[in-house]
């Protein structure tokens, strides 16, 4: 994942760790969902127990700040394409973070339609709060409720 505007480039290969600019990388320890960082312009209501901090106009960014602990968490109930996750879920999982769909199921990638409803990706302490609190959103929006 390379950011020049920042200069940053990220890497990430499966079992090898991640790192930002050669310097390795590691996801927080947060246990609690209030006050979790969101890289986010603002919060719905049902997540003002949530802080927002900085967030860079890219997805791939937004998770790559968890895997950097600058961030706890990034969620979103939207669809979305694979390409535009696929470097940053390896590296935010290369560095301890943990990252699912919106309904909290495993990302599968290279599938015939290569798009996937939402995403979580969390520090791994809090991803199962996150997950219970956004699931129930994912599925009203997809008519699963």
């Amino acid at each position: 994942l390379a950011a020049p505007a920042r200069k940053e480039l990220w890497i990430a290969q499966a079992g090898q760790g991640a790192t930002r600019n050669g310097v390795p990388l590691h996801a927080g320890n947060r246990t609690m969902l209030p006050g979790a960082r969101v890289p986010a312009d603002q919060l719905p209501r049902a997540a003002r127990d949530l802080v927002t901090v900085a967030k860079p106009n890219s997805i791939a960014l937004r998770m790559a700040m968890v895997a950097a602990d600058e961030a706890d968490l990034v969620a979103t109930v939207r669809w979305g394409n694979e390409w535009d996750v696929a470097a940053a879920a390896l590296i935010a999982q290369e560095a301890g973070a943990i990252v699912t769909d919106a309904l909290g199921d495993p990302l599968a990638f290279n599938r015939p339609q290569p798009v996937a409803f939402g995403l979580l990706c969390a520090a791994p302490g809090i991803h199962a709060a996150a997950a219970a609190r956004l699931a129930p959103r994912a599925k009203e929006i997809l008519g699963k409720a």
